[in-house]
């Protein structure tokens, strides 16, 4: 039993530090996650990586082609369309239910998460590393009092794979940290968001809540074709 659990133990910790790497755009769109390398570089055992990798498919990181292994997921205009409907439906449901359940603990983790953002963006600007980070917080924040753990772990997950596909076209347009496209005032779109939400305004927060996600596939799509604005 304790071989097993530490078996399990080291699993969840490959699989952290390979969803870390891929968050970060460490691994290409596509590119093979090849066993052999990770148990050298994390020095693990191979049934370790496989159990690994099963847990980054179930979080859509990752694909399993028959015969072939893993393989860092693809983005099609399909798949962001796909995503963006799936995030309005279960993103702003638990939105509501947090605007109808916080209390004052959540306000204030809401304007502590959101004033960490604003620092972000002026710091080392939208659409860096730290901005990353504090932008997933900030969505978590104003979802966290929802009450249900399902939906708040479909939201996570399907939020951290929004934020993986802005990153890897961002990255893949050169848009450098601090900079735009079509002149989107994203900072102004996160205030409105948490207006709302401390306003306790559960249908326009809802409003908002979905516009800013089509914003977001709407800014992917135009990277591959706007110029890129300060």
């Amino acid at each position: 039993m304790v071989k097993k659990a530490g078996a399990q133990t080291l699993a969840g910790d490959v699989y952290e530090r390979l969803r870390a790497a891929i968050l970060a755009g460490r691994f290409h769109a596509g590119e093979w996650l090849r066993p052999a390398e990770i148990c050298a570089e994390y020095g693990v055992s191979a049934s370790v990586v496989r159990e690994a990798l099963m847990r980054l498919a179930e979080q859509k990181l990752a694909v399993l082609s028959p015969n072939r292994g893993y393989h860092v997921l693809t983005f099609r205009d399909r798949d962001v369309r796909e995503l963006v409907e799936f995030r309005v439906i279960n993103e702003t449901a638990a939105f509501r239910l947090s605007i109808e359940r916080g209390d004052v603990e959540w306000e204030g983790e809401v304007l502590a998460a959101h004033h960490r953002l604003k620092t972000a963006a002026s710091g080392d600007g939208v659409g860096s590393d730290a901005w990353f980070v504090a932008h997933a917080a900030l969505h978590l924040a104003l979802l966290d009092a929802c009450g249900n753990d399902l939906l708040l772990e479909t939201c996570r997950d399907s939020l951290a794979a929004g934020d993986l596909y802005l990153r890897w076209h961002r990255r893949e347009s050169g848009v450098e940290p601090g900079k735009t496209v079509g002149g989107r005032a994203v900072d102004l779109e996160h205030a409105a968001m948490v207006d709302a939400a401390l306003a306790r305004d559960a249908d326009r927060a809802a409003q908002l809540y979905r516009d800013h996600l089509q914003r977001t596939a709407d800014t992917i799509a135009a990277m591959r074709r706007a110029p890129i604005e300060t």
